[in-house]
């Protein structure tokens, strides 16, 4: 490759690297989902190009082979590495009290990955590509692989998918959303147990490749017509995310390389990782590409529900309006939790009359929790698992959230409070913790020589209540730990209790606690 191509390469990657944010973990997925796409795109690609000056098939295969099984081997080289250096540093962490932050993990792996594991790849390119065609070994252990655990594994999903097939055509019933994994799962599969058996498909002994190889293509067309009709009907009730765009794209590709193995003469494997390298770049970027269409397939369906319902108006969002059936919100709060997730907000910020980031004096900038945004839409945000008869909230205190123990002595760790009508205690030095059936009054004992020498009662329903004024009602895991908190005091003992989560369940106008996780720092004046 020529220096002029190789700087090309070093220019593209600095302004790629441009575009990723520097609070990436803070940031929405689509950076990781883009970066993962664009590098399968470049590991086709090697696959691809660097044989295109050559015709022979072995040759080629031989060349996969190597690139395969040079891929496989720096990734478990790597996985080593990045398991020893992680051990060495966590050693240095517990044994010499050197402080390693927990993201100092992640970024060894990104960095082992982007150094070694791409240069250990690299290096075992083949430099004599003419060589390679001589070479006629076959390995053992991946023939058994392929005849005997892909292939087999092939031949279960093909009976699956028939049968399903036949199911859907007595009942006239519309396939269902997920059979679309199966089903390129299974293309895949057989497609890649073709592959790799290509190069003795031809030896006498091995006529059922030839056949297998001949018929494959034939027996996907119908699974393929079913592919489409599965994920239309999800992008018909919810829109296009990225999974279900990557599923109509590998059908595309699919109607592409079908016709080209039933019809062509030369049938030349190098065509499928060249169109699959060429289709992965395409998906990758532009307004044309999976992440594009995806926010606008969403914002679109969530402007319809908004305006819809008199939350949108003129461009506007407005919270007072008439309330909703809970499907609606429903529907609403997967949108906002699937923007928060992959995109952010900015496409929907306009509508506001605020920014839908937080600034907050010395901590990076980051959107609002989707309980909040809903809040601002005057809607309850709800979980997809939620349904309208349980009536269930989950409030969640943010894990990353220090807690506020200054003043205490001692720390009684997480427990769990279980469902309503059942009683536990918690022994711990110097300190009982006793619920009984209201679980919103907590009892703590101070205890002392086996005696309790005090106690005070914890009232948590009050705070229960605010937390769901605040948060309106809201299934959310972003709440600040001393927002999650509350104070209790006696005359000998002073207690804090930190709630991790709680469940609530709603009851006409009512919030009744059934389940909680709670850590309690304490100090009794006897031990000052």
């Amino acid at each position: 490759m020529s220096i002029g191509a190789q700087m090309a390469g070093v220019v593209l990657i600095a302004l790629y690297s441009l575009s990723v944010p520097q609070d990436l973990p803070g940031a929405p997925n689509i950076h990781v989902f883009r970066l993962f796409m664009l590098t399968t795109a470049f590991v086709l690609f090697a696959f691809a190009v660097p044989f295109l000056g050559h015709k022979s098939e072995l040759g080629y295969w031989n060349f996969c082979k190597t690139l395969l099984l040079r891929v496989l081997t720096a990734y478990l080289y790597t996985v080593v590495l990045w398991a020893g250096l992680a051990i060495a540093l966590a050693a240095l962490d517990n044994l010499f009290g050197v402080n390693i932050p927990s993201r100092r993990y992640g970024e060894l792996w990104v960095l082992i990955n982007g150094v070694f594991t791409t240069w250990f790849f690299l290096a075992g390119i083949p430099g004599d590509l003419d060589s390679l065609d001589t070479v006629t070994d076959y390995p053992k252990g991946l023939k058994i692989f392929s005849q005997y655990i892909l292939f087999p594994l092939v031949l279960v999903y093909l009976v699956i998918l028939y049968a399903y097939l036949g199911k859907i055509l007595l009942a006239w019933d519309w396939p269902e959303g997920w059979v679309s994994k199966l089903i390129l799962g299974f293309i895949g599969m057989g497609i890649s147990s073709l592959l790799l058996l290509h190069p003795i498909k031809e030896q006498t002994e091995n006529i059922w490749i030839r056949i297998s190889s001949r018929w494959f293509y034939v027996i996907v067309i119908p699974l393929i017509i079913m592919l489409f009709l599965a994920v239309w009907r999800r992008v018909s009730e919810y829109g296009i995310t990225e999974g279900r765009y990557l599923a109509i794209a590998a059908g595309m590709w699919l109607c592409v390389v079908v016709p080209y193995y039933v019809i062509s003469k030369k049938k030349s494997i190098r065509f499928i990782p060249t169109s699959l390298c060429v289709a992965t770049f395409l998906v990758s970027v532009g307004p044309w590409g999976m992440f594009t269409v995806s926010e606008n397939s969403q914002v679109a369906r969530l402007q319809v529900l908004l305006t819809k319902n008199n939350i949108l108006v003129n461009g506007r969002v407005q919270a007072r309006h008439d309330s909703l059936q809970f499907e609606t919100t429903k529907q609403i709060s997967s949108i906002i939790s699937y923007l928060s997730d992959i995109h952010g907000f900015d496409a929907i910020e306009p509508w506001f009359g605020e920014r839908l980031k937080t600034d907050i004096v010395g901590e990076k900038s980051r959107y609002k929790d989707p309980a909040r945004v809903a809040k601002m839409m005057g809607i309850e945000f709800v979980r997809v698992w939620q349904f309208s008869s349980a009536g269930t909230i989950m409030l969640m205190a943010d894990r990353d959230g220090a807690l506020a123990i200054d003043g205490y002595d001692r720390l009684l760790r997480t427990q769990h409070v279980p469902l309503v009508g059942k009683k536990r205690e918690f022994p711990e030095q110097g300190i009982a913790c006793q619920v009984g059936q209201d679980l919103s009054k907590m009892m703590i004992i101070a205890v002392r020589d086996s005696r309790a020498v005090d106690s005070l009662q914890v009232d948590l329903q009050p705070l229960v209540n605010k937390l769901i004024a605040d948060y309106g009602s809201a299934t959310t895991d972003r709440i600040p730990t001393e927002k999650m908190s509350v104070v209790a005091s006696s005359q000998t003992t002073r207690i804090k209790v930190f709630l991790s989560n709680v469940h609530v369940q709603r009851r006409g106008g009512e919030a009744k606690v059934i389940a909680y996780d709670a850590e309690i720092a304490y100090k009794m004046s006897s031990e000052k």
